[in-house]
C-alpha cells in the first residue's frame, strides 16, 4: 500500500463505525489475497459491505518525485541564506519545476554554491536599488526588483519585495519555489481523470457484487493544492461518467499534526460545500496491520 493508505483507510473505517454504530468484520485486502475484484479493502460494516480504494493525486505528472528532488537540492540553499539576505523586505528565489534534471547527484554540491554566490550578489544588487525609505505617496505599492540569471541551464528568477506598511518581522527571509507553468489546473484534471479510469471500474465489480463503493483521494501538496481545486477537478471529471462511487473523500495529509477528510460526493451526490473532518496521523508511522 502507498505510504498514507493504511492510515487513511482506518481513519475513515473508524469514522464510519462511529456514524453507523456498527463494527467492522470479514475484512479483506483484494489486490494481495485475490478474494474478489483487485480493490485495496473490502469489509462488512453491520449488514452493509464496503469496498474501499485510495489513491494519491498530484497538481501534475510527477509532481511529488520532483518536489523531493527539488528540496534535496535546496534546503541547504534555503538554510544558508533564510533570514540573512539583506533587509529591508522579503526575497523569493524561482527554480524550474525539476532544476537538476540530467544533472548527476555527486555535481549538485558545486551547483548549489553558484546559486547561493549568485542569491548574495544579486540580493545585494537589489537592495541597493531599493531607496532607503519608502515614502507611501510616491511608491503606494512600495518597491519590487528582480534579478533574473541562468546557472547551468537553469534558469532562475530573485525577486526583493518591500513594502511600507510592513512591520519588518520577515526581513531578510528567503522564500524559494518552482515556477509551474500556466496550466497547472488542466494538469490536475488530467491526473484526477487518470486516477478514475483506474480505480473506478475495480469499485463497480464491487458495486455490482451489491457493495457500497467509497473512494479516497489524498493529496500533500500544500503549495498548489487544497480541497475546493481537487472537487472542482472531480466535478469536471465525473460529468458524463456512469460509475461515480457511493461515496468519495478527499484527504489532505499535508499538515504533520492534523489530517482532514472532505466529502465532496455521499451517496451519489455531488457538493462543493464540504465540511472539515479532523484525522489525527499515525504516530512514528504507525499504520493498521494486515492479517
Amino acid at each position: 500500500m502507498a505510504d498514507n493508505e493504511q492510515a487513511l483507510c482506518e481513519a475513515l473505517i473508524r469514522l464510519l463505525e462511529e456514524d453507523l454504530e456498527a463494527e467492522r468484520s470479514d475484512v479483506t485486502y483484494p489486490e494481495t489475497d485475490q478474494s474478489g475484484p483487485p480493490v485495496e479493502m473490502r469489509l462488512r460494516l453491520g449488514e452493509q459491505r464496503l469496498a474501499i480504494e485510495h489513491t494519491l493525486v498530484e497538481p501534475f505528472p510527477q509532481a511529488i518525485q520532483t518536489g523531493k528532488w527539488f528540496q534535496e537540492l535546496t534546503e541547504e540553499i534555503e538554510a544558508g541564506l533564510n533570514g540573512v539576505m539583506p533587509p529591508p523586505g522579503t526575497y523569493r528565489l524561482i527554480f524550474p519545476i525539476h532544476p537538476t534534471e540530467g544533472k548527476p547527484r555527486r555535481t549538485h554540491a558545486a551547483l548549489r554554491e553558484r546559486i547561493m554566490r549568485w542569491v548574495r550578489e544579486a540580493g545585494e544588487a537589489l537592495h541597493g536599488e531599493c531607496p532607503e525609505r519608502l515614502d507611501r505617496n510616491r511608491r503606494p505599492n512600495g518597491y519590487r526588483g528582480v534579478r533574473t540569471t541562468e546557472i547551468e541551464g537553469i534558469p532562475l528568477s530573485l525577486s526583493l519585495v518591500v513594502h511600507w506598511s510592513e512591520s519588518g518581522r520577515h526581513d531578510g527571509a528567503l522564500f524559494l519555489s518552482r515556477a509551474v507553468g500556466d496550466d497547472v489546473e488542466g494538469q490536475r484534471r488530467i491526473r484526477i481523470r487518470t486516477a478514475l479510469d483506474k480505480k473506478l471500474p475495480k469499485l463497480e465489480s464491487c458495486r455490482a457484487e451489491g457493495d457500497v463503493t467509497v473512494l479516497i483521494l489524498e493529496y500533500s501538496d500544500i503549495a498548489l493544492t487544497n480541497q475546493v481545486l481537487v472537487a472542482q477537478a472531480l466535478e469536471a471529471e465525473l460529468v458524463g461518467r456512469d460509475d461515480c462511487p457511493d461515496h468519495i473523500f478527499l484527504a489532505d495529509t499535508t499538515g504533520g499534526e492534523m489530517w482532514y477528510f472532505f466529502q465532496p460526493v455521499a451517496d451519489g451526490r455531488f457538493s462543493i460545500d464540504m465540511d472539515y473532518i479532523d484525522i489525527v496521523p499515525p504516530v512514528d508511522g504507525a499504520t493498521t496491520e494486515e492479517p
